[in-house]
């Protein structure tokens, strides 16, 4: 069973959220928007450039390649490209990227924000990607 809500036709609004996953260092959460999209029980959040970037911090298999404009995932000789694909979010288009579309992401308790990795509003240089 397939708990997309694009699946269902039913449109979501998209929510500002912060995700985690099981692979990230010191339970680590970042920012993300989510529609509600579902995968397999698991959150499929699309992510904003600055909110991409903060993941990196936390995912050293990840970079932005800017010659392609685009996220690369590299694991054991394995490359995935994210793109970005404009979304309408709040009457504003945003270009978001769907990093790890199947992946299992996780809504982060709202209760414990000690490990947000960055605030996608955060306008100093980031490490980790370029």
């Amino acid at each position: 069973m397939n708990d997309s809500p694009k699946q269902s036709g039913t449109k979501h609004a998209w929510r500002r959220v912060r995700v985690t996953g099981s692979w990230l260092a010191d339970n680590a959460v970042v920012w993300a928007h989510w529609n509600g999209t579902m995968w397999n029980g698991f959150a499929v959040p699309l992510f904003t450039y600055q909110d991409a970037i903060s993941l990196c911090a936390v995912m050293p298999n990840l970079m932005y390649v800017e010659a392609r404009q685009a996220f690369l995932f590299d694991e054991n000789g394995e490359a995935e490209w994210f793109h970005a694909a404009p979304q309408v979010v709040d009457g504003e288009e945003l270009h978001l990227y769907s990093l790890g579309e199947s992946w299992c992401w996780q809504l982060a308790d709202a209760s414990d924000y000690r490990a947000v990795v960055a605030d996608s509003y955060q306008t100093g240089p980031l490490h980790n990607c370029g």
